[in-house]
């Protein structure tokens, strides 16, 4: 019985992975689209349109946005992997209630 506390638990938990995932997902997808618009904004830019101060807080941005981007990329691998271990922990409980109640 206590085993299949301990699988609805880690189930839960494997959701709960998998909905966070979905939104780190996200996250990279939206700060990818930034970053994109950041290389945009940069090939319209020239010194002759403006100072070369604008520049640079563009490219700051444009670095930050890359930054955040990798974070969340290293999150969703971390992530990935706590959901594997998840799995083949409920597997091998199934398998142990399984064999118990034999």
């Amino acid at each position: 019985m206590n085993n299949v506390f301990e699988i609805i638990n880690q189930a839960r938990r494997k959701n709960k992975l998998k909905r966070e995932l979905q939104d780190n997902q996200k996250k990279i997808r939206d700060n990818q689209k930034r970053v994109t618009l950041l290389e945009n904004m940069l090939d319209y830019i020239h010194p002759t349109m403006s100072t070369d101060e604008i520049i640079a807080v563009v490219q700051n941005m444009k670095a930050d946005y890359e930054d955040r981007v990798d974070d969340h990329i290293i999150k969703s691998a971390e992530i990935s992997k706590s959901r594997r271990d998840i799995s083949r922990k409920i597997r091998e409980l199934t398998e142990a209630d399984k064999k118990a109640n034999k």
